[in-house]
């Protein structure tokens, strides 16, 4: 079957250095590399140095520029970027835009337009709210399929600053405890379980799989950089997950603000069905620690994911935002969590009580709780918390009677407590 490639406009990570702000093109390391049939060429006007960048004719073709150091934006004093540009023909008036990629902030965007065969002088004010960023992005007649020739030069503006080191887990991700017999593993160490997807291909831009275990064991985790691009695998044949009730995986992440998981599947002949949870909307994006998610298959199943037919899975955001996400622990199961007793717990260091309970429960830790997530018995959330303090009441008022299953995040490890509401 046709592979499905992500349908974003991503930048590679084999990029060159540039000089740092201001650009003149005097320099070979101010080089720009072309995207998508657009060319870049070092040029000559009236005894200046200039880059010539010509178009190839499709919707999103661009070249991009690596910096030495990050271009700080933050200040809104001082983020009104400024060059000269003029086009070599009179293509009349045509749009083009400026991005900036790959920092601290949200990536920032902002058109331009052209007209004539002069040298013509931009002021672009990306406004508040930014960070520092170390890609520069230029789009030739930017989401269209005109072809042109421009000259470029004397770009300047904003700080350069040192670029950012993102954090990273100090642990590999903690060990699942669902049980073998009831796990059909996505992506994990291969030791863990033993039921477990081979896959035909990829897709996207994978930025690693560091191991993250600083002993002689080996414990992996994928490493995207959604600021560069999304990443998946799949199979030339669809398989039959149809005994599947949840969908489970572990994640770290730096300064994502949110982040999907896509199931895919196969419909009819050749069709495909993608289907979605995102950490950001529907449940809080816990940063810098590991937080565990499971999610009923129901929350795909409704969105038209094919239990029978399942093809691949990625992740991926729906526009590019900056931060890095480290995921592993990926799998279906057919029961939800496993649930601790109260005595398994309280060796663990941390008590919940009254259970069963009326209304409310309380947990004391003896560790920061830094998440809380609530399901009911079909699997369904039916709260999350996010409190970051270790004496945490949990609001059941509002809950049918019946059995819960509390899935607590403290000091980095996952547990799930079985409660009952009388």
């Amino acid at each position: 079957m046709k592979k499905i490639y992500l349908l974003v406009v991503l930048m590679t990570t084999s990029l060159g250095y540039a000089q740092t702000f201001p650009l003149d093109f005097s320099d070979p390391l101010d080089a720009m590399e072309g995207v998508n049939g657009c060319t870049f060429e070092f040029a000559q006007d009236a005894g200046n140095d200039v880059a010539s960048i010509a178009g190839s004719g499709q919707n999103f073709d661009f070249a991009k520029l690596a910096l030495a150091q990050n271009l700080d934006l933050s200040d809104d004093n001082n983020n009104t970027i400024t060059f000269r540009v003029k086009p070599t023909a009179d293509y009349g008036t045509r749009t083009h835009l400026l991005k900036f990629e790959s920092g601290t902030g949200p990536n920032t965007e902002l058109p331009f337009t052209t007209t004539g065969t002069n040298w013509q002088n931009i002021s672009l004010n990306y406004g508040p709210g930014l960070g520092n960023y170390s890609l520069l992005v230029l789009f030739t007649d930017f989401n269209n399929a005109q072809v042109g020739t421009y000259l470029f030069d004397d770009f300047a503006g904003g700080t350069n600053v040192p670029p950012s080191t993102a954090a990273t887990p100090d642990g590999p991700a903690p060990t699942p405890s669902t049980p073998d017999a009831s796990v059909f593993r996505l992506y994990g160490d291969t030791g863990t379980y033993s039921n477990n997807m081979v896959y035909d291909y990829s897709f996207g831009t994978l930025s690693g799989e560091p191991d993250l275990d600083d002993t002689d064991q080996v414990n992996k985790a994928l490493k995207f950089d959604f600021s560069v691009a999304g990443w998946g695998s799949g199979q030339n044949n669809s398989t039959n997950v149809s005994t599947a009730q949840f969908v489970h995986f572990d994640y770290w992440a730096t300064n994502a603000t949110d982040f999907k998981l896509f199931l895919i599947s196969k419909t009819g002949s050749a069709a495909t069905v993608e289907t979605t949870y995102e950490v950001g909307t529907a449940e809080a994006i816990v940063l810098e620690t590991w937080t565990s998610v499971t999610i009923p298959i129901a929350n795909f199943t409704g969105q038209g994911f094919d239990v029978n037919n399942y093809l691949q899975y990625k992740y991926d955001v729906t526009s590019v935002r900056p931060g890095i996400v480290y995921i592993d622990n990926l799998y279906f199961s057919d029961v939800p969590p496993t649930a601790l007793s109260v005595n398994e717990a309280e060796l663990l260091g941390f008590k919940i009580y009254p259970n069963p309970s009326q209304d409310n429960w309380t947990i004391k830790s003896n560790s920061l709780v830094t998440s809380v997530q609530l399901f009911d018995i079909l699997g369904k959330q039916v709260l999350s918390l996010n409190p970051n303090v270790s004496l945490v009441n949990i609001d059941g008022s509002d809950l049918s009677k019946g059995l819960y299953f509390a899935r607590i995040n403290s000091n980095g490890n996952v547990n799930t407590i079985k409660l009952i509401k009388n």
